[in-house]
């Protein structure tokens, strides 16, 4: 009997042995579960089942090797397809003849573009069909076509036009004085004799107003702004000019007004139905000096033009030009990228910018339709905020030149191979405070591009990146939890199979429920404890041995009673 108790227990330390040596040696191997060997005492039964109370056992065997499914440490690779499962679950692999289940996440793709194990067997998972991930369990691809291009079709700009930005030439808010050149922008002079045939000096001083390109026009006589009784030589009077670039019949006489044209002359703030009108009425200056009457008038036409200090021809290239500028690119229907730009001009004192689009630098394109020469954005469109510093609105029409009238935002002929395109541009959030001019810009164009990486977010989707910077969803990976993780079957290659004892997988998808979320770029380590490994081996060693001189003992024994005469 000694003999069986001893074997017994040599076989057993043996499989300790076996088992801590198959988890030393996979101590490297990507995601597997460390085994535990579970043992077993042995004793002699009647034929009725239960042994005698002074029974002597009869050995020990080995009645289960377990596995520890507790998670291993997670380690970062530059692989992006490597996953790791950050909590409960298991990858689902198609196995050929049934589904297995697997921790370890080295997967590949093969030349199909399928994700797959080393081994060849397929990552399952949902796949997608234009962005929108479906419900069906299927082997999970990776398509490597080329995503067609799209058309720019509509944009959003968010700006911050800041409240400081000055009109050109700014508004001068200080009280007119001849011997401050602060508190004026240009002179004229003019000789005038009195009664007396004194030669007289007068002196006329353009001050800009709160209107855009209009001044408010004062006047000295040989340096007196008033004569002797106190009253000013030259009432109120504002005078109103053309912008630099003209090409605008105000008036309705068929003729377009020059650059800096005098448009307005008069004793009030010109209005719309003034510049309609083109009223000019002639400064004219009246006075007395040393009891001597002086009078002079300046026909409109000698008015001198504000040329040295009114802002210049808008260009794109001079920043002098404008207040606040920036190019984007937007794209065509061959996905051909184009450079728009956007430019604000401040005009008069009433959070009113006129906006300026071009496409590839250019202000207009020939109308393949008409043959004329059309612009991107409608001439005299302007911005306005409320004094809070709101967007009001896009208006046409500017102040005092034309009445405002509200307008959506378009864009015409973005697109050169579609020129009848109308494109949309939304200013929603748009605001004018005090802080330094900026914008965010947004459009959905893009050219075509290729693949250029693939990799996984949290919740498992398969994100793909391309050339042309976008990205596409192709799919999510699933996950399987099971009743109980002790059931199941190990079949190699650091995979299970579902068993009775395990119950049946419960498939899902990851950070959802009890499912674990994925962590992209990363491994799950072995289990292993490598110190408790190798103390287990003292122990194992130690068994085999203490059983060895048990067998050796019995055979003492025996080989006495063998002896006996």
């Amino acid at each position: 009997m000694g003999f069986n108790t001893a074997l017994s227990g040599i076989k057993a330390s043996a499989d300790y042995l076996s088992v801590t040596g198959n988890n030393i040696a996979n101590a490297d191997t990507t995601g597997f579960k460390k085994s535990r060997i579970e043992f077993d005492d042995l004793y002699n039964t009647s034929v009725l089942g239960a042994g005698s109370g002074n029974s002597i056992g009869s050995g020990v065997s080995v009645s289960k090797v377990s596995q520890e499914f507790s998670a291993g440490n997670i380690s970062y690779t530059d692989n992006n397809l490597d996953l790791a499962v950050d909590g409960s679950g298991f990858f689902v692999l198609d196995s050929g003849i049934a589904q297995s289940y697997t921790r370890a996440g080295n997967f590949k793709l093969d030349e199909n573009g399928f994700l797959v194990t080393n081994t060849g067997s397929n990552v399952l998972g949902f796949n997608a069909v234009d962005g929108v991930v479906g419900g069906n369990l299927e082997d999970l691809k990776v398509p490597t076509d080329r995503i067609p291009p799209e058309p720019t079709t509509a944009m959003e700009l968010q700006v911050n036009l800041n409240s400081e930005n000055d009109d050109v030439p700014a508004f001068i808010r200080a009280d007119f004085d001849p011997l401050n050149p602060d508190t004026y922008n240009f002179t004229q002079t003019q000789g005038v004799v009195d009664g007396n045939g004194q030669s007289h000096i007068v002196t006329y001083y353009y001050a800009k107003s709160e209107l855009p390109n209009t001044y408010k026009v004062h006047a000295t006589v040989d340096g007196n702004l008033t004569d002797e009784t106190g009253a000013a030589f030259l009432g109120e009077t504002f005078a109103t000019f053309n912008s630099a670039e003209g090409g605008t019949d105000y008036n309705g006489d068929g003729v377009a007004e020059q650059p800096f044209e005098l448009l307005y002359l008069g004793a009030t703030e010109p209005s719309e139905a003034d510049i309609a009108a083109a009223t000019k009425t002639p400064l004219a200056v009246a006075g007395t000096l040393g009891g001597v009457a002086i009078a002079s008038a300046l026909a409109p036409e000698e008015v001198r033009e504000p040329t040295a200090v009114a802002r210049e021809v808008f260009d794109p290239l001079s920043p002098e030009t404008y207040n606040y500028g920036n190019t984007r690119t937007v794209f065509d229907s061959l996905g051909e990228p184009h450079t728009m730009g956007y430019y604000f001009i401040k005009q008069g004192e009433n959070n009113t910018y006129e906006l300026r689009i071009t496409l590839d630098g250019k202000e207009s394109y020939v109308d393949p339709f008409t043959g004329e020469d059309t612009r991107f954005l409608e001439k005299n469109t302007t911005v306005s905020f409320d004094p809070a510093g709101n967007l009001l609105g896009a208006y046409r029409g500017l102040p005092p030149f034309g009445v405002p009238q509200p307008i959506t935002l378009e864009i015409m002929g973005v697109d050169p191979t579609n020129r009848g395109q109308i494109t949309p541009l939304d200013l929603k959030g748009s605001t004018q405070f005090a802080l330094n001019n900026t914008d965010s810009f947004e459009q959905n164009g893009f050219s075509a591009g290729e693949l250029q990486g693939v990799s996984f977010d949290s919740d498992g989707f398969l994100m793909a990146n391309y050339t042309n910077q976008q990205t596409a969803t192709l799919g999510q990976i699933a996950l399987a939890t099971f009743d109980s993780t002790d059931g199941l079957m190990p079949t190699g290659h650091t995979s299970w199979l579902a068993s009775k004892g395990s119950g049946p997988a419960d498939i899902g998808r990851p950070n959802t429920g009890t499912f674990g979320k994925i962590q992209g770029g990363a491994l799950e380590e072995s289990n292993v404890d490598l110190t408790s490994e190798l103390v287990a081996l003292i122990e194992a060693q130690r068994n085999y041995q203490a059983n060895s001189k048990t067998l050796e003992t019995e055979n003492t024994v025996t080989q006495t009673i063998i002896n006996l005469r």
